[in-house]
């Protein structure tokens, strides 16, 4: 006996093309960036989480470079993802700045959301042989993304624990995502396994 296979629902279908569109514009916003970095780069990210962790990187090394236009390649990614600062990070966000530097070469583009608020992130730094822990709170039966990129490509691993400290998700290449089970907060660890300081950008989608 065969089991039928569930038919997707409109919703679903129309998610999955949504995904699919952002995917595609931002990743040609993306394609000067993939340039800049070099092969190792050129592939981008196929969650809309690690291309805007790709792009502030960017930005990061281009301020720094004093780089106005690869600034402003970096910065329009950011900006066409509708990606903003985690409401609960009392950090300082670096955007602001990195705009009052990068020129405005092109018109406004299309904003290309993963969700009605876009995908939210924040900068920190980990001392070499140590972990950085925050907690975040993820939706029971909601795909969580993460993902987490530094400028000077830097030896961080990625770990997501439950309220119980067990491990739901290893970072993979600087991205992690699963299916909580349940409404509750997780904690995000971030290590850094190399001996030197090492600034990280994380972004949740």
């Amino acid at each position: 006996m065969s089991l039928s296979r569930r038919t997707p629902s409109l919703i679903e279908v129309l998610g999955r093309q949504t995904r699919t569109a952002i995917l595609g514009g931002l990743a040609l916003c993306l394609a000067p960036i993939a340039l800049a970095q070099g092969a190792a780069a050129q592939a981008a990210p196929d969650s809309v989480s690690g291309v805007v962790a790709l792009a502030l990187s960017e930005a990061a090394q281009a301020h720094a470079g004093n780089d106005p236009d690869r600034l402003e390649s970096a910065l329009a990614v950011i900006e066409r993802a509708g990606a903003h600062p985690i409401a609960e990070w009392s950090g300082e966000d670096p955007v602001p700045l990195w705009r009052t530097v990068a020129p405005t070469t092109s018109a406004p583009a299309p904003i290309y959301r993963g969700s009605p608020l876009g995908p939210g992130y924040r900068s920190g730094q980990v001392t070499g042989g140590k972990a950085e822990q925050f907690e975040q709170v993820f939706l029971s039966g909601e795909k969580a993304r993460i993902a987490l990129s530094s400028p000077g490509k830097a030896p961080l691993s990625l770990r997501v624990l439950d309220r119980n400290a067990r491990a739901v998700c290893e970072g993979n290449n600087g991205a992690c995502q699963w299916v909580p089970l349940f409404t509750q907060r997780y904690v995000i660890e971030i290590r850094n396994q190399g001996k030197d300081l090492a600034r990280y950008f994380l972004v949740v989608e």
